[in-house]
């Protein structure tokens, strides 16, 4: 019979990551606002199904099985913020216990536990728990999908190759760039370690191929579908020095953080089929985009999340060969590192757009009379001010006053205006909200439409906040 002991710290070793986890996703859910990708699952979900379909066929096809799911869920959980980010709560929580589940495999109870908490308090794991996006769950697709590869590498059972087929279909679907990247990564594991056995090695690798060919299929129809959608990434700069340098701050959200992972993780490879498996699927991918990025508008960290479950067990396997003491010292410093990152991304401006600020700024000013408008050529996120300011500033409101139709509608992402801003009239004043702090408040608009206004309204006030700006213009004449 085993003991209380054993047996609690059997529960312990379990329960206390996906604790940890489950905590700091809920710690301050609602505090950041929703930037521009979070606006972007808001106002598709509230689309109808058949409004859904059409905008797919111009822009975010790859993004559309993401938005269905929430789509379902929001008719029944609303769409709150709190309600759009729950299910990332969720799957980071059920990730955390799979990454626990692969340190215990790779070196027993004690890397479980080590795995399980340092995967839960990096920062960069909470931030995507808070995020109305598809990391989370593209996160707990990859830490699923490498459990069932090293199963497959131990023996290739039917059991095994449909449950990482069907993983790797489910990363795949919810983000293609990730899915195919962390494929890529399981590519090279298996042929490292099962090669040079010969003919047992090249069953194996027979069978991954048909498991691997069966998930990426969907991945790879989503991607044609969406082909002609390119320009949405032509904002990306290409990688250089700097990018690199800032790489460890830009996936983990903390530099020290990051750095201490990174070389953990690399101190934690073994020769053994679990341990290849997971250094593949943790160097691979960001190796190939960095790469990639060099030549294509590609390099985003978050576009490598895929990486974080097996970074995660292999720092925990370094860890673990150096003693109980070291590693709970390691882990409380790692803590104390991520601690001003945690808070950092739980700001207003966490999520990098400060949309709170629009009713602060425009409410207590707003005069009957007033209209706003919205730049509409942004590089990268020309939809985010309409969507701020539909959400986060309620009535009585400035009139948008040259929309002819919302955004999202009839398979146009952004709204319809009329053409050159031929229905401004003559307000006595103007609010311009945009998403650059940029020295021109009309930069990202047409041509047309800023020398009507320019022509009419000089400014006398402006407010900028990060990825968010509001200017006041008064009419000259």
């Amino acid at each position: 019979m085993l003991s209380w002991a054993v047996l609690s710290w059997a529960v312990l070793s379990w329960a206390a990551p996906a604790l940890v986890a489950l905590v700091l996703g809920g710690w301050r859910l609602t505090g950041p606002a929703l930037w521009a990708d979070e606006l972007a699952t808001w106002g598709a979900v509230r689309l109808s199904w058949s409004q859904l379909w059409q905008l797919a066929g111009s822009v975010d096809a790859v993004l559309m099985p993401y938005y269905a799911l929430m789509k379902a869920y929001t008719a029944v959980a609303g769409t709150s913020t709190a309600a759009l980010r729950l299910p990332s709560v969720a799957a980071v929580t059920v990730a955390t216990v799979v990454v626990t589940a692969l340190g215990r495999r790779l070196g027993g109870t004690g890397t479980g536990l080590l795995a399980g908490l340092l995967f839960a308090i990096l920062p960069v794991t909470s931030r995507y728990a808070q995020e109305a996006r598809s990391y989370a769950l593209v996160v707990l697709g990859a830490a699923v999908a490498v459990w069932f590869l090293i199963g497959l590498l131990e023996e290739p059972t039917r059991r095994r190759l449909a449950g990482y087929a069907t993983a790797v279909g489910l990363v795949g679907l919810l983000h293609p760039l990730n899915g195919l990247l962390m494929l890529a990564g399981h590519a090279v594991a298996v042929g490292w370690w099962q090669l040079p056995r010969r003919a047992q090695g090249w069953r194996t690798v027979r069978r991954w191929v048909a498991a691997a060919g069966a998930g990426v299929l969907p991945a790879l129809t989503l991607s044609v579908w969406g082909w002609g959608q390119a320009a949405q990434v032509s904002w990306i700069a290409l990688v250089n020095l700097a990018a690199l340098q800032a790489f460890p701050e830009r996936l983990f959200h903390s530099a020290a953080v990051g750095g201490l992972v990174l070389v953990l993780a690399v101190l934690g490879v073994r020769r053994a089929a679990a341990s290849v498996c997971l250094a593949g699927a943790a160097f691979v991918p960001m190796v190939l985009l960095l790469l990639a990025g060099t030549h294509l508008h590609v390099w985003v960290a978050r576009y490598v999340l895929v990486v974080l479950p097996a970074l995660a067990v292999l720092a925990a396997s370094a860890l673990a060969q150096v003693g109980r003491s070291s590693a709970v010292v390691a882990v409380g410093l790692a803590v104390v590192l991520a601690f001003p990152a945690h808070v950092a991304v739980r700001a207003h401006a966490g999520h990098s757009q400060d949309s709170y600020r629009v009713a602060a700024v425009i409410g207590p000013r707003y005069q009957p009379g007033d209209v706003v408008v919205f730049p509409d050529s942004h590089p990268s996120i020309p939809w985010s001010p309409r969507d701020i300011y539909e959400r986060y500033l309620p009535a009585p409101r400035p009139p948008d006053v040259l929309r002819v139709a919302p955004q999202r509608r009839d398979g146009r992402f952004l709204a319809t205006e009329c053409p050159d801003a031929t229905c401004l009239g003559t307000p006595p004043r103007v609010w311009v909200v945009g998403a650059d702090p940029s020295a021109d408040p009309l930069r990202d608009m047409v041509p047309g439409k800023r020398a009507r206004i320019s022509a009419g309204y000089r400014e006398t006030q402006r407010w900028r906040y990060p990825l968010l700006s509001i200017t006041l213009l008064e009419r000259t004449t």
